[in-house]
This record gives C-alpha cells, sequence and structure tokens, in this order.
C-alpha cells in the first residue's frame, strides 16, 4: 500500500497556517519589543546618524534599513579596532560601550527603519 503524498498537501498547508496564526502575535510583540529595546538603546547613536537613520552630516553614513548582519560585524570591527580609518575612533570608544546583546538590539532597530512591516 502506497501512501499519496498530493492528498495530504491541503492538510499540511492548513497545519502550517493554524500553526502561523497562534503564535503569529507573540512573535510580533515579540519583535516590536526588540525595536523598541534597540530605539531606546540607539539614541546615542542618532546624535550622529540621525533620529531616523538618515544622517544630517556629511561624514557620518545613513543605518537606515541598513542589513543587520553588517551592523553587527562593523560594530564588532569598531571593538577589535579592526576599523580605523575616517572617524573610526570615535565609533571605537561607543563600541566598547556596547555589550553583545546592545549590538544585537541596535542592529535590529536600525535594520527595520523604513521597512513597510516595521513594527
Amino acid at each position: 500500500m502506497s501512501i499519496n503524498p498530493f492528498k495530504y498537501k491541503p492538510l499540511v498547508a492548513f497545519s502550517i497556517l493554524a500553526a502561523t496564526t497562534v503564535y503569529s502575535p507573540t512573535l510580533i510583540a515579540s519583535e516590536t519589543e526588540q525595536f523598541e529595546i534597540g530605539k531606546q538603546k540607539a539614541k546615542v547613536c542618532m546624535t550622529c546618524h540621525g533620529a531616523d537613520g538618515i544622517s544630517t552630516q556629511e561624514p557620518y553614513p545613513n543605518l537606515r534599513g541598513q542589513k543587520m548582519g553588517y551592523l553587527i560585524s562593523s560594530l564588532k570591527d569598531y571593538q577589535t579596532r579592526e576599523r580605523t580609518s575616517g572617524l573610526a575612533v570615535l565609533m571605537q570608544q561607543q563600541a566598547d560601550a556596547l555589550s553583545d546583546q546592545d549590538i544585537r538590539d541596535i542592529a535590529y532597530f536600525y535594520s527595520q527603519l523604513g521597512n513597510e512591516s516595521q513594527p
């Protein structure tokens, strides 16, 4: 006796939809919470990079919508002194004060800014 894999696809699709519906509110609350935590931790960053992640000063880059992985690796590179050009000394001092969790929260905040699905 063989099982027809096409017979069970609607059941699988329904199960995935039901699970998504049940867990979505928790996920959304968590993303919103992480966004707000990141926003609070990023207040010092806003001095140079702008309140909305768009810098108002020429030498500072825009962070709005930047990829989270890039932001994390950049901050870690400042901490380890792998980034040394330009205004790196300022960023090194700022990055030194951040924990790994702070870096993740700030990176999440800036990566979500400008997204249509922003929490």
